[in-house]
């Protein structure tokens, strides 16, 4: 049986497809990526094809998916000097759609880049969301910190009693 990738064209049978060592493990960093960076990845990976109809090496694949799923799992992502921004894996699945619905003229792509400066305008958007939303619960008082938010409790004891305290604790070892 031959089998046809519709995102990089190549043909193979499923039996060579599942001795390529490359093929497995490109499939199985794949398989990892969240959820909506995994439905977009081989239609993304499309854009990578070489011209003039030869498909795309499983060795590159697999050097794309990986530097994808790095990309993915950082916690900040930061593009031409800006802030950086938390790193969302939905920022990333929104990238994949939007280039791959318009994709640049200058085909086949050579790197992440122009997905990462997509990504990081998703960030971006979605911090400036969340802070708009913030700041509307602040200014409503419905506002409640996440717990890694919060701000440590006051201390209520002197420091002649934190001392004490903590003398008492040396001493009972």
């Amino acid at each position: 049986m031959k089998l046809t990738c519709p995102a990089c064209g190549a043909v193979a049978s499923a039996e060579a497809w599942q001795a390529d060592a490359n093929a497995r493990q490109a499939l199985k960093i794949i398989s990892e990526l969240p959820g909506g960076v995994a439905r977009n990845f081989l239609g993304y990976l499309a854009l990578f094809r070489p011209a003039g109809g030869r498909g795309l090496s499983w060795k590159k694949a697999l050097r794309l998916a990986g530097e994808l799923a790095v990309l993915v799992g950082e916690s900040h992502i930061a593009h031409d000097k800006k802030p950086a921004r938390k790193n969302h894996a939905e920022a990333w699945a929104r990238a994949m759609e939007r280039v791959i619905e318009t994709p640049p003229r200058r085909l086949p792509l050579k790197s992440h880049g122009y997905l990462k400066a997509v990504a990081y305008e998703i960030a971006d958007e979605m911090d400036k969301q969340a802070e708009v939303k913030r700041n509307r619960a602040e200014n409503t008082g419905r506002y409640r910190p996440k717990r890694d938010e919060a701000e440590p409790a006051p201390i209520n004891e002197s420091v002649e009693e934190m001392l004490a305290r903590i003398r008492g604790r040396a001493g009972s070892s």
